[in-house]
C-alpha cells in the first residue's frame, strides 16, 4: 500500500465518531511520525484527551499514559515511584517506570503548566531527546508523541518558556461550531471506537523505516525562498513598537524542526520533496500567543505568492515612472490633445472608459478640461444604479457636491491625470472609446520621453510568466489535496491566491493600457 493511501485510511479510522476534530487528529499523527510534540489550547470538554487515545490506537502494541497535572503533582506520579527494594538492597535510586511516562508510546498531560519545576526539567529532555535519566541509567523512551493540553497559555516570566518551546505544533481546540454536526454528536450512541485494522497499525520497524525516508525528502530552493519571506515578515512584525520581544521569536532549532515537519508531511503525502502545499502547516507552528495567530496566518500565506507579488510591485513602479515622465512631457510641450469630439458620448454627458477593471465605467465630459496634464487632481468614482455603470467625476473646486453622487453607492476617492487619448486613474491609464470603427489607440510619444517598450515587456512577462506561475500554484493546491490541510486552511490559502490573481489582472490592464497610451 502506498504511504499516502495508508495515512488516508488511518485518518479515516482515527476519526470514526469524532466531530470537527479531524484536523487535530491529522496534525497529531503528523507530529507523532515526525517525532514532535503537540499542544492543544482549549476549554474543558473539547475532546483533547480523546485525540491522545485515538493516536495511541494506531501503534501496534502501543501504550498510553494520561495524567491531569496540579500544583501538588510529584515526579513519582509521572515517572513512577522510587524502587524501595533496589534502594535497600543495592543502594540504587531508580524508579519503577513500567506503566508510567517512560514506558508509554503516547503521553497526554492535561493542565501542563501546573507542573512543578522538577517535573518540567525532566520533561525537557524527555520531549526533546526522548531520554529519561533514571538514577544512573539513561532510558531511551518509546514515546512517539507527547500531547499536552490547557485552557490557557503559559504565564510569562515564570520559567515556562523552555517547556513551551518544546511543543512544535500548537492547535486551538474549540467546541463544535456547526449545529448539524452538534446534533449528530448528541445523538451518537456511547459505543466504543472500532479497533484500527491490523494491516494499518504502525509497527516499530515501520516507524524506524519512515524516519529514514523522511530524512531523505528534498527541501527545494522554492521552499527555502518562501521560508525566507516568512522570516522577513516576522522580523518586520517584531520591530513594531507595541510588540513584545518574544512574540515573534523563532529559534534556529525551532525552524529546523519546522522544516523536518514539512518533510514528514511531504513523505506522508507520497512525495519525495517538500512543496508549497506543505507550507500552510507552519501556521500551527509559529505562534507564541493566541492574539498573533492572524498575523502568523498572513505571514505564512502571503509568502506563497510573495515572488509574484514583489514582481508585480516592481513592474507597477517602473510603469508609474514612465507615466510620470510622460505627464511632465505633456506639461512642457505644445502637443495638441486629441479632439474631444472624436470620443463617443454616452447619455450625452459621458465618455466611455475602456477596460476599467471594475466594469462599465463613464467619465463626466464637463470635468475633462479641469483634469491637469503632468499633475494629478482628486476625483471620485461611484456606482450609479440607474446607469448601471461606475461614474467618475473630477473634483476641481475642493468640494464634492451632493448632486454628483445622489442615488449611488460605493463612492471612493481616486487620483486623476490626463493622458493622450484617455485618462489616468490611480496611475493606470485608460483609453476613451472613439468614433472610429475598431479604434486603435494612438501610441503617443513625446520627444525625449521613454518608449513604450517597458510596458510591452511588462505585459509579456505578466501573460507568459507570472500568470503561468500563479496558475501552477493554484493547480498544486486544487489538484492534490494535502492530507494535513483542513478545509479552513484551504479557504485561507484560496483567499490569498485570489488576491494575487486580482493584483495580477489589474497590473495586466495597467501594462496593456500603458503600452498603448505612452
Amino acid at each position: 500500500m502506498d504511504i499516502d493511501q495508508h495515512v488516508r485510511e488511518l485518518l479515516k479510522a482515527m476519526g470514526e465518531g469524532v466531530y470537527e476534530k479531524e484536523h487535530i487528529l491529522a496534525m497529531s499523527l503528523l507530529s507523532a511520525v515526525a517525532g514532535e510534540s503537540i499542544f492543544l489550547l482549549g476549554p474543558p470538554g473539547t475532546a483533547k484527551s480523546l485525540v491522545a487515545r485515538r493516536l495511541k490506537m494506531i501503534f501496534k502494541d502501543g501504550r498510553a499514559f494520561e495524567y491531569l497535572m496540579s500544583r501538588f503533582s510529584t515526579p513519582d506520579e509521572i515517572f513512577g515511584p522510587v524502587s524501595i527494594s533496589l534502594l535497600k538492597s543495592e543502594d540504587r535510586y531508580e524508579r519503577v517506570v513500567d506503566g508510567f511516562l517512560p514506558s508509554a508510546t503516547v503521553v497526554f498531560l492535561d493542565e501542563i503548566w501546573k507542573a512543578g519545576p522538577s517535573i518540567q526539567n525532566a520533561l525537557l529532555t524527555a520531549i526533546n531527546e526522548r531520554i529519561y535519566q533514571n538514577g544512573r541509567t539513561t532510558l531511551q523512551l518509546p514515546m512517539k508523541a507527547l500531547i499536552a493540553a490547557s485552557n490557557e497559555l503559559p504565564a510569562e516570566n515564570e520559567g515556562l518558556e523552555a517547556l513551551w518551546d518544546r511543543f512544535l505544533v500548537r492547535m486551538v481546540s474549540n467546541c463544535i461550531q456547526s449545529e448539524n454536526v452538534f446534533y449528530k454528536m448528541i445523538r451518537q450512541k456511547n459505543t466504543k471506537p472500532k479497533p484500527i485494522p491490523e494491516y494499518l497499525l504502525i509497527t516499530e520497524a515501520q516507524y524506524e523505516e519512515w524516519q529514514q525516508k523522511i530524512e531523505e525528502v528534498e527541501i527545494t530552493n522554492e521552499v527555502c525562498t518562501v521560508i525566507t519571506h516568512i522570516r522577513k515578515n516576522l522580523k518586520t512584525e517584531a520591530k513594531k513598537e507595541e510588540v513584545e520581544e518574544m512574540d515573534f521569536y523563532i529559534s534556529d532549532r525551532r525552524w529546523k524542526k519546522c522544516v523536518h515537519l514539512l518533510q514528514a508531511s511531504a513523505f506522508m503525502n507520497g512525495r519525495r520533496c517538500v512543496d508549497l502545499t506543505d507550507i500552510p502547516i507552519l501556521i500551527h507552528c509559529l505562534w507564541n500567543k493566541s492574539d498573533i495567530i492572524p498575523t502568523i496566518i498572513d505571514a505564512v500565506c502571503a509568502s506563497l505568492t510573495a515572488p509574484i507579488d514583489e514582481r508585480i510591485a516592481k513592474l507597477g513602479k517602473a510603469i508609474d515612472i514612465e507615466l510620470k515622465n510622460v505627464r511632465k512631457g505633456l506639461a512642457t510641450t505644445n502637443t495638441t490633445e486629441p479632439d474631444e469630439d472624436n470620443y463617443v458620448l454616452i447619455n450625452f454627458f459621458y465618455f466611455n472608459v475602456l477596460k476599467y477593471h471594475a466594469g462599465s465605467t463613464l467619465f463626466y465630459k464637463m470635468d475633462y478640461s479641469h483634469v491637469p496634464s503632468g499633475q494629478t487632481c482628486d476625483g471620485v468614482i461611484y456606482y450609479d444604479d440607474a446607469k448601471k455603470s461606475y461614474i467618475i467625476h473630477a473634483i476641481y473646486t475642493g468640494e464634492l457636491y451632493d448632486y454628483k453622487i445622489k442615488n449611488t453607492k460605493e463612492a471612493r476617492r481616486i487620483k486623476l491625470s490626463k493622458c493622450h487619448g484617455g485618462i489616468i486613474i490611480d496611475n493606470v491609464p485608460y483609453a476613451f472609446q472613439t468614433k472610429k470603427a475598431n479604434p486603435e489607440p494612438t501610441i503617443f510619444n513625446i520627444p525625449g520621453s521613454p518608449s513604450p517598450n517597458l510596458a510591452l515587456a511588462a505585459l509579456n512577462e505578466i501573460r507568459n510568466d507570472l500568470f503561468t506561475k500563479l496558475s501552477n500554484l493554484q493547480r498544486q493546491f486544487n489538484d492534490y489535496r494535502n492530507l494535513f490541510l483542513s478545509d479552513d486552511d484551504m479557504k485561507i490559502v484560496s483567499k490569498y491566491l485570489a488576491q494575487c490573481e486580482k493584483s495580477l489582472k489589474e497590473m495586466e490592464v495597467k501594462a496593456q493600457n500603458a503600452s498603448l497610451l505612452l
